[in-house]
């Protein structure tokens, strides 16, 4: 009967109305039992059954007015109980009209008191019964909560007592996913000691650590505005003075509470994304529309880290076309099947094309099959840093060569604008990958001017791409262990992909040629303290649970990531966070020579081919690694 009530609404509904006819009945019946202490007149009782239909009508039509058949009786609320009250207000006043009325006109033989007490009796009835199905509910749900609380533990809440009430109120249904919440803690002294939902509140955000440890709580849940980057660090950094561990999560947005659609898919861990010192920033979504919408556009490397993010990001922008175009059968496939409804929904044509970017012909097709390009974004690049060292040929056959071919055809098919992505590593490259892109920012640069616009878009490391340390880390901390770090002092930049390439797509709608645009990265992160977070993180203790192990730097590596050089000057765009290069390298430094380049990739002569990227590039400390 429970399951028929909770999946038929023809069936609640018919529930719902022979209660609330039920009801109107015995409390009018009732109200004159009690006006007369259980004595009625016999002409009273003749009043009564006259009366009764238009009493029935005038409280059904109120309740049908105020729809009230349609509610959730487990859901029942305190405007529940003030909708129910107007209801039946209204109800008692068209009831008394209507028996005025029958009654020619007067009250001659109804006793007036009755209506109050039938009005009272009913609000009884309905509250009571309403409430009681609530109660019914979230008493079941409290027994869920325990036998629960054993396997996914004891959860505190770090936020204001407001947006916490609506948390509690949104998780009720999913008890069993997320345990029991013991405790609060709110940054307001006065709600020291009060109780919400009959969970204690503790003030002051200091003593967290005391209660985490008091509760004996597994998870600790933030809530906004508390899930500041700053404010999860300094949280962490007492729990973890104190060697106490716990799962920390985070719900990054109040918008679901506040509607009510609260889900579980809502509370995740807290990743290292969230502890990142970000510089708010917000880009021109109307700058890129200009510069997307309706366009055709080509990216290679799609199914790569960026790529496949630039391709997200840019089915939102609504391209007429989006060309995907990649090496990796195995990748492309993957971005096209997560791309194809998204872009069959807003109307853009996605081709899929396999090719190799050091092979024109391949480009040339893949541009062709789109009727021509206005835009490429070139992602394709071989990018590990201690791989590269030891496969310098494909380093420089890929990175460089394959920024030629691509840029080449990109000006002999008409395209509008060629975007390339790069990285920080090119400046002052002491990495064969570092020189490589350097070197295709060089190509770029010094390529005549013509109808095509070049750009490169310099930035630096993006969380949880492909081979960064981060999904290293999880993998050596789901092993459990050793975290390995090259050095104590390693530091780099880092954003979070959707961040990047946010703001590389809106430094390739600036209109400039042969231009190198610089993001700005926020502050330096030490690796070392990265790896311990994410030990933290997983609710273990470094050094105790989680060895951290240092192997030294490899071949390439440098401890700190620059932006720029000394002699490359830079301005701010009108865009937030995005800078140009108003120099490149000195004048005097040689152009490329592909043909040269070309001749000791054949001859895979490492020595010579460092010494002549060295040589094109200013600063380099590639010579520094001859052995």
């Amino acid at each position: 009967m429970v399951k028929l009530l909770k999946e038929n609404v023809f069936v609640r509904r018919t529930v719902a109305f022979l209660f609330h006819v039920v009801g109107i009945v015995v409390s009018y019946l009732l109200a004159h039992l009690i006006r007369f202490d259980f004595h009625v007149p016999k002409y009273h009782w003749e009043t009564f059954w006259s009366a009764l239909p238009v009493v029935l009508v005038a409280y059904l039509a109120s309740i049908i007015a105020f729809r009230m058949h349609q509610g959730l009786w487990r859901f029942f609320t305190l405007r529940d109980c003030l909708i129910t009250t107007v209801a039946f207000s209204v109800g008692t006043v068209l009831a008394m009209l209507s028996v005025y009325v029958i009654n020619d006109f007067s009250f001659h033989n109804v006793s007036r008191s009755i209506f109050i007490i039938s009005f009272l009796l009913l609000l009884l009835w309905e509250i009571g019964g309403r409430g009681a199905v609530r109660l019914f509910r979230e008493a079941r749900q409290s027994r869920l909560i325990k036998s629960a609380s054993g396997e996914t533990g004891r959860l505190v809440v770090f936020g204001n007592p407001e947006d916490t009430d609506a948390l509690l109120r949104g998780l009720q249904s999913y008890a069993t996913s997320i345990g029991k919440v013991v405790g609060i803690v709110s940054d307001n002294r006065k709600h020291d000691g009060s109780k919400l939902r009959g969970v204690r509140i503790f003030a002051g955000p200091e003593d967290v650590s005391s209660v985490i440890k008091k509760l004996n709580a597994s998870t600790l849940l933030f809530l906004p505005p508390f899930s500041s980057p700053r404010r999860i660090r300094e949280v962490i950094d007492s729990l973890s003075k104190q060697k106490i561990t716990c799962d920390y999560r985070v719900i990054p947005s109040m918008d679901e509470l506040a509607s009510g659609r609260l889900a579980v898919s809502s509370i995740r861990k807290v990743a290292i994304e969230d502890l990142l010192p970000r510089l708010p920033y917000k880009v021109e979504r109307q700058h890129l529309k200009e510069a997307i919408t309706g366009k055709k556009i080509m990216v290679s490397g799609a199914g790569g880290s960026i790529g496949s993010e630039v391709c997200r990001q840019l089915i939102e922008l609504k391209p007429s076309v989006i060309v995907i175009f990649d090496l990796s059968e195995f990748h492309l496939f993957l971005v096209e099947r997560e791309l194809k409804a998204k872009a069959s929904d807003s109307g853009i044509k996605l081709i899929a094309v396999t090719g190799d970017v050091k092979r024109r012909s391949q480009l040339r097709s893949a541009i062709k099959q789109a009727g021509g390009i206005d835009l490429f974004y070139h992602a394709a690049a071989y990018k590990h840093v201690d791989l590269m060292e030891r496969n310098p040929a494909s380093c420089f056959q890929n990175n460089v060569i394959g920024t030629e071919t691509a840029a080449s055809v990109a000006e002999e098919e008409g395209v509008k604008d060629f975007v390339l992505i790069s990285t920080d590593k090119a400046v002052r490259p002491t990495s064969l990958m570092g020189a490589s892109k350097r070197m295709a920012e060089r190509l770029l640069m010094e390529r005549p001017v013509g109808t095509t616009s070049f750009k490169a878009v310099r930035f630096g490391n993006v969380l949880g791409s492909s081979g960064s340390v981060v999904p290293i880390f999880r993998e050596q901390i789901a092993n459990g262990g050793p975290v390995t770090v090259t050095s104590r002092d390693v530091t780099r930049y880092f954003m979070t992909i959707p961040e990047a390439v946010e703001l590389v797509l809106a430094a390739g709608a600036v209109p400039e040629d042969r231009r190198i645009f610089v993001l700005e990265m926020g502050e330096a992160v030490k690796i070392d303290s990265m790896a311990r977070r994410m030990i933290e993180l997983s609710g273990l203790i470094p050094d105790v649970d989680i060895p951290v192990v240092y192997t030294g730097l490899k071949s390439g590596e440098k401890e700190y990531e620059e932006l720029l050089t000394d002699d490359e000057n830079v301005v701010r765009t009108d865009l937030d966070r995005i800078w140009v290069v108003e120099k490149d390298s000195p004048g005097e430094t040689p152009a490329v020579d592909l043909a040269r380049l070309l001749e000791l990739i054949e001859g895979t002569n490492e020595e010579e081919l460092r010494e002549y990227a060295h040589s094109l590039i200013p600063g380099s400390k590639l010579m520094d690694k001859r052995g």
